[in-house]
């Protein structure tokens, strides 16, 4: 119990004494967790959009071309 004690009091001085290093950290720490929780979720919508604007467009999902013909 008093290992975890004396953990805890030098975790929270060390951050007392660098308030501005733990605080520039902490910001791009939460700047990268919103932006990979963003593309994450916009991900599919992306996608969905893509595949109804090639669908519009009639745009070629796929070329096959062959020099001894299909059958």
């Amino acid at each position: 119990m008093m290992k975890k004690r004396a953990l805890w009091t030098d975790i929270f001085r060390e951050i007392s004494r660098t308030k501005a290093r733990f605080l520039s950290i902490f910001a791009i720490i939460m700047l990268g967790v919103g932006f990979f929780a963003g593309i994450k979720a916009t991900g599919p919508d992306m996608l969905d959009t893509a595949d109804h604007y090639y669908s519009d467009l009639k745009l070629m999902d796929l070329k096959v071309q062959s020099t001894l013909g299909l059958e």
